[in-house]
């Protein structure tokens, strides 16, 4: 019996706790509580897009790299002096300047085909300026093709001013000249995008090997707007190499590479527009040789001033520069360059480069407290 009176003792206990249990439930949905909800699980997005990104990827090198070609220069080379901007290292020797990674002058670079038997380059890589074809240390030119073909090439123009070249083979059209596959030129500037995904498409160490780099759009209407930023990694291989946009589309060529990072595979590149490109085409087709114009030059250092204003203050003065002629000196500050507000650096330096040697510039000073208005010549920058 004691049992008995146990289990049916348990049983009303379970019962009244569900009952209990139940109230509590019902009370809490009246006062608007909600019940904790289950946990869930996110499945991993599937790889199927992007390995649709990689084949699309490598069926656009693939259709680049019919038009690119690779180009050899052989120097009368001389000896390597150390490159500015990069010093020894006390107790380690420093860098060696004789290893190709830090050599101007070590190819293969890369060529886009835009004529039966033309080649555009970058004339970087040509050396100083000649009227009349590559600088005086620069012996030969060989252009390998796509299919392995290899000619020699000469140069019929040149133009500086956004740093391409033309090499024409050694060949007559129609008769001895090899079948080329030409890029064509779009009929005006494709419009570019910050972020727009772009594609690199050059050749490397190996002639008939394809070099690929992938990158974004970072900035536009740089140097003077000719050209366009982009981040992809670039180095002596692919300088002179076409630019596409993620529909085949050519948008610009890989030129006016910084000095100071050139060689080195620099993250931050400039590629010409390619309606600049063309036109610069035209005109070398024609046998012209255009050198770079000298670029002005105000003369000073400087830096923002205050962080809530315009002002630039000056850090130095170059000597006989049009801003010492001027009586600028070190420690006064720039507020206003032809009316225009000086907030950063950039913008004293975006005004210089839409003048040109000659040109004078309105330069409103602060000295101590006193405002006053000084008249710059832009002199050539040294």
């Amino acid at each position: 019996m004691k049992k008995i009176a146990l289990a049916l003792a348990l049983i009303l206990g379970l019962g009244v706790a569900i009952s209990a249990a139940q109230d509590a439930g019902k009370k809490a949905e009246k006062s608007g509580e909600k019940e904790t909800a289950a946990t869930t699980y996110v499945k991993a997005p599937s790889m199927k897009y992007h390995k649709d990104l990689e084949q699309h990827r490598i069926a656009m090198a693939k259709f680049v790299s019919q038009h690119t070609v690779s180009v050899e220069i052989d120097y009368d080379r001389e000896d390597v002096a150390g490159t500015p901007g990069i010093p020894g290292i006390p107790g380690m020797g420093g860098p060696d300047m004789s290893d190709p990674f830090f050599r101007y002058d070590i190819g293969p670079f890369s060529g886009l085909v835009v004529g039966p038997n033309h080649i555009l380059i970058s004339d970087r890589c040509l050396g100083d300026f000649a009227e009349d074809g590559p600088s005086d240390a620069v012996e030969a030119i060989t252009v390998t093709l796509p299919n392995g073909e290899r000619w020699p090439a000469r140069v019929v123009g040149r133009h500086q001013q956004i740093d391409l070249a033309l090499l024409e083979l050694d060949c007559v059209i129609n008769e001895t000249c090899p079948t080329l596959t030409v890029f064509k030129f779009p009929a005006k500037r494709v419009e570019l995008k910050h972020g727009e995904g772009v594609i690199v498409v050059g050749r490397g160490q190996n002639p008939l090997g394809t070099l690929v780099n992938d990158g974004i759009v970072s900035a536009l209407e740089r140097e003077n707007g000719n050209a366009f930023q982009l981040d992809a990694r670039i180095g002596n291989s692919t300088l002179g190499a076409p630019v596409v946009n993620l529909v085949g589309q050519l948008v610009g060529m890989v030129t006016m590479h910084n000095h100071a990072t050139f060689g080195q595979a620099s993250g931050v590149s400039y590629a010409a527009y390619i309606d600049e490109v063309k036109e610069a085409y035209d005109a070398m087709k024609d046998g012209k040789f255009i050198p770079r114009p000298p670029a002005p030059f105000m003369g000073v250092g400087a830096q923002k001033k205050w962080p809530d204003k315009p002002g630039l203050e000056i850090g130095n003065v170059v000597q006989g520069s049009g801003a010492e002629k001027a009586g600028i000196r070190t420690g006064d500050v720039i507020l206003k360059v032809d009316g225009k507000d000086m907030n950063e650096l950039e913008d004293l330096l975006k005004v210089i480069s839409e003048r040109k040697v000659g040109d004078t510039l309105k330069v409103t000073i602060l000295r101590g407290e006193k405002e006053s208005e000084v008249e710059v010549t832009l002199g050539a920058r040294p």
